[in-house]
């Protein structure tokens, strides 16, 4: 029996421990060898670096998805960013200012900071790095700057066991030399809905095989177009009669081209001009027989080659479908609406509110982002404790017209809600209007004097009536003369 307890000590299981709830057991399933991030991708244009040229040259060269690009991260960079504090506290109330004050004091502008870091739902990640100054006036430490870090210039990243992202090496292209860039400094997002990589999956890798395809459509197209003949002229002439009477000396060389060079110059000039018009003998061939009978084929003559038909039309419908499909993946069906004479003001408003919440849902993760990333480091630059800590809260993106809502507003009016001289909405409206703020404390104020004296000059008005009143009805008694 002693002889069988090593081969029953190895079938057996040992007793399974219980697990921290504090520590992490899994692992993320993408692996990381030595900065590199393995891949698992059949396509050699997406595959490493490679794909950091295919999306860039997506981007430059494609008109639909640079279209798409430049309209999202437009909406993106328009909206208005508030600091929110953590209290009512003097302490809170003083960090809330500094944070108002340090985004708009940056050397590279907030807009500009938010369109650059909104690049990660296309990328798939977008890292900046931000730099500290120290304020001359309070002896703050402000943000000085946020600047982008291309990706093509990451080449490799530093993750621990769970796949948390601690740093990234990124290759300079002016000295090829490799320059750590530690996380604490770094503001990164990324698009990890598909995949655990910490470069994420972004909208471009959807969109490379349709647009190859429709870069191929497009090219055949323009050679369909570029060799189609209907439309070229061709002329005829008798060359072989003029030659023949050239070498009886019935006329000469210059004759014979002075001829045929107003034929020349219309086939060569052939583009449809006001002032482009041919001459051209009448005169047809005629039978060698001794009837000399005339044929029904002239001489001289000027025509267009005829094709049959092509394959153009459905070419084209075939380069809309992919428009269309390139434009919904990238969120953007809603520019393309009308192209085609179809549609609805329902559809296009419904395919606008979509849009709009993908906008906000973006401005979401940003705020989340720069919370993080960027207001938390710098109040513990600053001393502060972290409940101190403001918030970045970025506004949604209205999708309703001015009409839609002041015709809200005129309702709410009508059920009882009615609006006062200082209440919000004014400015809002007169900022969609494209018009400046009005003080609505001072707007109060003066609409209550306004009120004050129209009801103190009703009461006087009402006063003398009354007065007018009890002299009609009791007139003064007057005194006999005597």
């Amino acid at each position: 029996m002693a002889l069988l307890d090593p081969l029953l000590n190895l079938f057996s299981k040992p007793a399974a421990k219980p697990p921290t709830p504090t520590k992490t057991s899994g692992g993320p399933g993408v692996a990381v060898f030595g900065g590199y991030v393995e891949e698992i991708e059949t396509n050699p244009k997406v595959a490493g670096h490679t794909k950091w040229k295919t999306y860039s040259n997506l981007l430059a060269n494609t008109s639909i998805v640079a279209a798409s690009v430049r309209y999202f991260l437009g909406l993106l960079a328009k909206a208005e960013w508030n600091v929110q504090p953590a209290d009512e506290s003097a302490e809170a109330t003083k960090a809330k200012e500094w944070l108002e004050k340090a985004i708009h004091n940056m050397e590279t502008p907030w807009h500009r900071v938010v369109r650059r870091a909104g690049l990660y739902r296309y990328y798939g990640f977008s890292i900046q790095e931000w730099t500290a100054k120290k304020d001359a006036e309070d002896g703050t430490i402000g943000i000085k700057d946020v600047e982008s870090r291309p990706q093509h210039t990451i080449e490799r990243w530093a993750t621990d066991e769970s796949g948390t992202v601690i740093g990234v090496t990124q290759l300079s292209p002016q000295t090829f030399r490799e320059i750590p860039l530690d996380r604490k400094r770094l503001v990164y997002m990324v698009d990890d809905s598909l995949t655990d990589s910490p470069e994420g999956l972004g909208l471009f890798r959807h969109v490379v095989e349709a647009v190859e395809r429709l870069r191929e459509y497009e090219h055949l197209e323009g050679i369909g177009f570029e060799t189609d003949l209907r439309g070229i002229p061709m002329g005829r002439a008798p060359v072989t009669e003029l030659r023949k009477q050239v070498a009886a000396g019935a006329i000469s060389q210059g004759q014979m081209d002075d001829a045929l060079n107003a034929l020349r110059e219309f086939l060569r000039k052939h583009k449809r001009t006001a002032n482009l018009a041919l001459l051209l003998d009448s005169k047809v061939y005629e039978s060698s027989g001794d009837n000399r009978a005339p044929s029904g084929q002239p001489q001289w003559s000027m025509e267009l080659l005829k094709a049959g038909a092509t394959s153009a039309p459905e070419l084209a419908l075939a380069i809309q479908r992919l428009n269309r499909e390139v434009a919904r993946v990238l969120g953007t069906e809603n520019i393309l609406l009308g192209e085609s004479g179809a549609g609805s003001l329902a559809m296009a408003e419904d395919k606008s509110a979509q849009f709009a919440l993908i906008i906000d849902s973006t401005l979401k993760e940003l705020a989340e982002t720069f919370n993080r990333d960027l207001v938390r480091p710098f109040i513990e630059l600053n001393g502060w404790h972290p409940k101190l800590a403001p918030k970045l809260r970025p506004e949604k993106i209205q999708h309703s017209s001015v009409a839609e809502v002041t015709a809200a507003l005129k309702d709410l009016a009508s059920a009882g809600a009615v609006m006062g001289p200082d209440d919000p909405a004014i400015n809002q409206v007169r900022a969609r209007l494209g018009l400046e703020e009005i003080d609505l404390e001072k707007a109060a104020e003066d609409a209550a004097i306004n009120a004050d004296l129209e009801r103190k000059a009703a009461e006087a008005e009402l006063a003398m009536t009354g007065a007018k009143t009890n002299t009609l009805i009791n007139p003064k008694p007057t005194t006999p003369k005597e």
